[in-house]
């Protein structure tokens, strides 16, 4: 799978999201060439690593008239982009949309999102 490469990271928030648990982390450290804001992890319950990655990451300046951060999805060896928008400066509104994303991709749609911390 396609993953972030995060060397540390302060873990902000945990939801419950069916059988999954959700870390929204903050704070990255990568080696990767993007700049991370936050990273939503999605873990199955029994698993170790993360089955799906959300990211909120810096555009570079040439790309900030359409926002200042971008959302990525990373899901198996797939990744894409699904826009920008400064909302995503934003830790609640970057937890509901990419819980949201994991919801249509897993269909959890009928499952609530349960903060534990």
């Amino acid at each position: 799978m396609t993953t972030p490469h995060i060397q540390t990271a302060i873990p902000q928030r945990r939801y419950q999201l069916g059988s999954f648990v959700v870390n929204i982390l903050s704070d990255i450290k990568s080696d990767d060439p993007v700049d991370y804001h936050y990273i939503m992890a999605l873990i199955d319950e029994g698993e170790q690593q993360p089955c799906l990655y959300v990211t909120a990451e810096l555009n570079p300046p040439s790309e900030r008239r359409q926002g200042r951060y971008r959302i990525r999805v990373l899901l198996e060896d797939q990744e894409k982009v699904m826009g920008s928008a400064d909302e995503w400066e934003d830790i609640e509104n970057f937890s509901l949309f990419s819980m949201g994303i994991a919801a249509k991709l897993y269909q959890l749609s009928d499952e609530e999102p349960k903060r534990l911390d």
